[in-house]
């Protein structure tokens, strides 16, 4: 059935072009509204993060399987856009989690609904892909190329954003260094915006001829004017903290343009806004993680999700000032204050550490942890996992402490080259212990610590402390 699916206008039309490009579209069987909303704080209808007036088109495609790409089945797609549209437009290509593979192409269209129709309202465009079992991550490399043959009359290439979810998050990852750096994608306006996951996913069959883009040096070639924004939820505990702060630390963006998120849930009036690895996925069946339950569609969605990938576009596209303090405002109130100040905002900082997140407190473990055979970013640096690699101090020669061990209640020296501005005491589950600006310290209990060294220009480093009574 070469039909399309016409969004807000409940309406079929039948461009004459698709024939010609040999693509096979369904209709889907559901309706057109949104989810039901729960909760008690409303959606956002107006302003950032509120959709636009625009109607807007949704047609599936299909990539036939090519092994150069590591697809050996085919690949199902979606493209959303404003309805008539007749010029290229800003894209946003979104990657699902693998919670998506093998989905049925009704259960895909819901799962991707609210982020792609919220792109097109605003007069962009949206693309994603589902994941099939037989398939591995190059397919989604294949279908930036792809996409872009098929509708290069929508696409435009020097405005793009990358954006996903848990797996979707390390592909955002791989594929926003590979376009904007190697192809020189996103010249008039770049960002990416991996949300509840980072390990590095890039080729895996030959990902030792990959090995440039997930080293040290290759991460920090990014260029300078991506808008580079990290999110992960409180009670996440599907991914390692640490491969996120690998990531985020070694990626080649300033500050400036670099944000690191943390999602706060809250309860209001009895309803609990779960922060989970399934916050900004609108479209899941209920289910725990951790016995923490997870909502479908709440306020969360809009003001941590919308909201922020309106503000990136905008930012990116537009040098909108405003929607720049929303995604990069360094901890800006625009930024953190969220539902009126009904909830609790996110943590924002440059300098992020597993003690900032509630799921590593907790002490229960993580199911994809920094050693997962599909974080490659451990094979080819020896930091990625850093809490497991910090350096004794003997390995040290640009700070010297002493003495080590420590005894309890005893001063602890540090002398460096450098003027050391803070130290921070971690113990070996990231918690905060204790911390000081001076160059001395003294601990009251006995243990293993790790300590986290900042230095006046901002360069930082870490060393292993063991204390006895």
């Amino acid at each position: 059935m070469n039909l399309l699916q016409t969004s807000k206008q409940n309406s079929l039309s039948l461009p004459k072009r698709l024939s010609a490009l040999g693509l096979f579209l369904i209709l889907p069987f559901f309706t057109m509204g949104q989810f039901a909303f729960e909760g008690p704080i409303p959606k956002i209808t107006q302003g950032f993060g509120a959709f636009g007036n625009n109607a807007f088109t949704s047609e599936f495609f299909q990539l036939t399987p090519d092994s150069t790409y590591e697809c050996s089945d085919t690949l199902r797609c979606i493209i959303t856009y404003p309805t008539g549209l007749n010029s290229t437009r800003g894209t946003v290509f979104r990657f699902p989690g693998s919670s998506n593979t093998n989905m049925t192409d009704s259960n895909y269209w819901k799962e991707s609904k609210l982020d792609r129709e919220f792109v097109a309202s605003l007069g962009y465009v949206s693309v994603t892909m589902q994941y099939n079992n037989a398939n591995e991550y190059g397919c989604a490399y294949y279908l930036l190329d792809e996409a872009v043959r098929l509708y290069s009359n929508l696409i435009d290439t020097t405005r793009v954003g990358f954006h996903g979810i848990s797996q979707g998050a390390a592909v955002t990852n791989w594929l926003s260094l590979k376009k904007y750096t190697n192809d020189g994608w996103g010249s008039n306006g770049r960002f990416a915006w991996p949300d509840a996951g980072a390990s590095f996913i890039g080729w895996l069959d030959n990902w030792p001829q990959d090995i440039d883009v997930q080293s040290d040096s290759g991460l920090a070639a990014m260029p300078d004017d991506v808008l580079y924004l990290m999110t992960l939820s409180d009670w996440d505990q599907v991914p390692d903290p640490r491969t996120l702060i690998d990531m985020y630390n070694f990626m080649g963006v300033p500050d400036s343009n670099k944000e690191f998120m943390i999602i706060r849930g809250d309860t209001v009036n009895s309803y609990i806004y779960w922060a989970t690895h399934f916050t900004l996925n609108s479209y899941e069946n209920d289910s725990n993680q951790f016995n923490v339950y997870v909502t479908k569609h709440d306020a969360l969605d809009y003001w941590m999700g919308t909201r922020l990938l309106h503000s990136l576009m905008e930012a990116a596209w537009n040098n909108d000032k405003t929607a720049r303090r929303i995604c990069m405002g360094n901890g800006d109130t625009l930024q953190t204050t969220i539902a009126g100040g009904q909830m609790r905002g996110p943590i924002v900082t440059d300098t992020p550490w597993m003690s900032m997140l509630h799921s590593w407190n907790s002490g229960l473990g993580f199911m994809g942890d920094c050693e997962a055979p599909w974080n490659m970013r451990q094979y080819v640096t020896a930091d990625a996992c850093f809490i497991l690699d910090i350096p004794e101090v003997s390995a040290q020669t640009e700070v010297k402490m002493y003495p080590n061990p420590a005894q309890t209640n005893r001063q602890i020296t540090f002398e460096s080259s450098e003027r050391i501005i803070s130290i921070v005491v971690f113990d070996l589950l990231g918690r905060i212990q204790q911390s000081t600006t001076d160059s001395t310290l003294k601990l009251m209990h006995s243990g293993n610590y790790v300590l986290g060294i900042t230095f006046d220009s901002g360069r930082k480093t870490a060393l292993r402390l063991t204390v006895i009574d």
